[in-house]
């Protein structure tokens, strides 16, 4: 099985279409089911419009169609249900094998479960699809008559089928491993990229879009004091598209216009110009002058905390990405919270995530219980001083 994305060739109803994902097997037989499908996730569903949601999309479907492939399953085999000779759908039996899968570096879990689930729940939206298009009869898995019905009215996806994922508490960073992370990141660029989710909650994707556009050298009276910046989904990459405003220190964005001027930034700019004859509109560039990718910084961290040698780890503690925002987020929450109303608070850190809904900010009430008043005092004002400390040039 082998998973490829178009090009800038990729024509479709007389518009170039690059970034569709599309499967093919092993003898390079174009898979028809499945392709139709990746085809309607990203030119004709509007939920999801996001090439990082394609992608993710398409990983599950081939990760799940290549699984059929080397068992010799059939994609719409659907098992007997009653009487003698009533099988296992193929659903429930990639989900046990993906939940046994082991990684053979550590020897633990190759996923998590939330992961199954997610993967999981993204095959089964792949077969609803194909139900209502009549490309099958039924769905694999195991469904009562009412649940049929419901079904199809309101697209409830049964819950027996998909595994339990235990709660978990959101992990961040403390004020220790924040300044642990800083002093190993491997240069200026990771460095900063770290600096500015831990000071405004953006997301990896975001981070890795940062508009260079967004950049000015701020006068000196301004670097004591948080400069407003207004993200928008024609210049950068958005969850769901929407706008949001957030803010960073005055000294921040001093550093990354520095960067992106005469530092590290500027040499992988000039990289990036010499080999695409156009200038980046992103501020941040990997080593080769081109966008980072959608795993680079996750695997640029892993190196920290989990080498590929035998070499030691520099950092005793996992991190990754989305726990900087979890940092961010803890402490917006908690400084909100002592000047206005713990409701007014949660509005803020919504806005200043991103979040569709304030049900998902008030997770990090939580948090706040977890590190009590005092901790939290101590805890974001070095975390603030570890910030707003100027980068060496």
């Amino acid at each position: 099985m082998r998973l490829f994305y178009a090009t800038e060739d990729f024509v479709y109803r007389g518009r170039s279409r690059p970034g569709i994902p599309f499967l093919c097997a092993e003898d390079m037989e174009f898979i028809s089911a499945p392709n139709d499908y990746l085809l309607w996730v990203a030119l004709e569903n509007p939920r999801t419009r996001s090439p990082a949601t394609w992608r993710s999309y398409a990983e599950t479907i081939y990760d799940y169609f290549a699984w059929l492939e080397a068992n010799a399953l059939s994609w719409d085999a659907v098992p007997a249900r009653y009487g003698e000779g009533g099988g296992i759908s193929n659903i429930a039996l990639y989900r046990d094998w993906s939940l046994d899968a082991l990684d053979q570096r550590t020897g633990g879990h190759a996923m998590q479960p939330s992961t199954v689930r997610k993967r999981l729940s993204q095959v089964m939206r792949f077969y609803e699809w194909a139900l209502a298009r009549g490309r099958i009869e039924a769905v694999p898995w195991d469904v009562s008559r009412s649940d049929v019905l419901d079904w199809r009215l309101h697209g409830v996806i049964r819950e027996s089928t998909l595994p339990a994922v235990p709660r978990r508490p959101i992990r961040f960073l403390t004020v220790d491993q924040c300044r642990a992370l800083l002093e190993k990141c491997p240069g200026p660029t990771v460095r900063l990229m770290t600096k500015l989710m831990l000071q405004t909650g953006l997301r990896n994707e975001e981070c890795r879009t940062f508009p260079m556009k967004y950049l000015f050298d701020p006068a000196p009276a301004r670097r004591s004091r948080r400069i407003a910046i207004d993200l928008s989904p024609s210049d950068m990459r958005l969850k769901g598209s929407r706008p949001r405003r957030v803010y960073a220190s005055g000294q921040l964005m001093k550093d990354l216009f520095d960067f992106a001027n005469f530092g590290e930034g500027a040499m992988r700019a000039k990289l990036h110009r010499s080999s695409e004859g156009t200038a980046s509109p992103y501020v941040f560039l990997n080593r080769l002058g081109e966008p980072w990718s959608e795993k680079g910084l996750c695997n640029a961290y892993r190196k920290l905390w989990c080498p590929v040698s035998a070499a030691k780890p520099l950092l005793d503690f996992k991190v990754t990405p989305h726990m900087l925002r979890h940092t961010f987020a803890t402490l917006e929450l908690y400084a909100e919270s002592q000047t206005r109303n713990l409701g007014f608070a949660l509005a803020w850190v919504r806005d200043r995530l991103g979040h569709a809904s304030i049900t998902t900010t008030t997770a990090y009430v939580h948090c706040l219980d977890m590190l009590g008043e005092q901790l939290l005092n101590q805890y974001e004002r070095e975390i603030d001083a570890l910030l707003i400390a100027g980068e060496k040039r």
